[in-house]
């Protein structure tokens, strides 16, 4: 019989995996470069979940509680890469004509259908009432780590290129030495929020889930 979370996660791992590759072989950057970006790490990190719930769904093994939250912390961290491109790297570099184009292949798969594709793969696919009240807290370390490897990064000399644009910061509003720390702290301070209202959106949506599932079963 076709499974068809089976045939939706494969999906997801060829289209996921074929953005990975386009991201790290076009950039004429340097590879580490290229995956200190929170895009890519976004992007790998879901490959990888979803390849591990793949090996468990095609052995018949059950998941535990754990490995599902984590994999709802993932679903979290991989939608703001949408979020964040779409309504506000995406119209900063046409704003600012910066030479890189925008809606290409590479970034529609990652920044577009990957975060999609995660989200749908829990909604679709898991029976609900998957994570605890304070998991949406415990998600918040993601960009927190993120934004405390960036500026790590920066300290040991790293640098981000995009287009003929040069920066120790991967974006913008991270970029402390052009906006000062006050406007990089807001910028932060939203962006953390808006990470959190994206968890509990996701944690009521899967409650709402599995309330309905148990009423149709009933």
């Amino acid at each position: 019989m076709i499974n068809p979370s089976l045939i939706y996660k494969g999906l997801f791992l060829l289209l996921s995996g074929l953005g990975i590759i386009l991201n790290i072989t076009s950039w004429d950057t340097p590879f580490w470069m290229t995956l200190s970006y929170y895009t890519l790490q976004s992007n790998i990190l879901c490959f990888g979940i979803i390849a591990m719930a793949f090996y468990y769904e095609l052995r018949k093994k059950t998941v535990s509680s754990r490995f599902l939250r984590i994999k709802g912390g993932f679903t979290v961290m991989i939608f703001l890469t949408f979020v964040v491109y779409h309504f506000i790297l995406r119209p900063f570099i046409l704003n600012e004509n910066i030479d890189y184009q925008v809606m290409q292949l590479s970034d529609v798969l990652v920044h577009y259908l990957a975060p999609f594709m995660m989200l749908f793969d829990h909604l679709i696919f898991t029976k609900g009432n998957t994570f605890k009240k304070v998991d949406p807290l415990w998600w918040l370390f993601i960009p927190l780590g993120y934004w405390l490897y960036t500026l790590l990064y920066a300290a040991l000399g790293g640098i981000f290129i995009l287009g003929d644009t040069i920066s120790r910061y991967p974006y913008f509003f991270l970029n402390f030495e052009s906006y000062g720390i006050g406007m990089v702290f807001i910028s932060s301070l939203i962006i953390l929020s808006v990470f959190l209202l994206l968890g509990y959106g996701l944690y009521f949506i899967d409650r709402w889930i599995y309330q309905r599932k148990n009423r149709i079963q009933t």
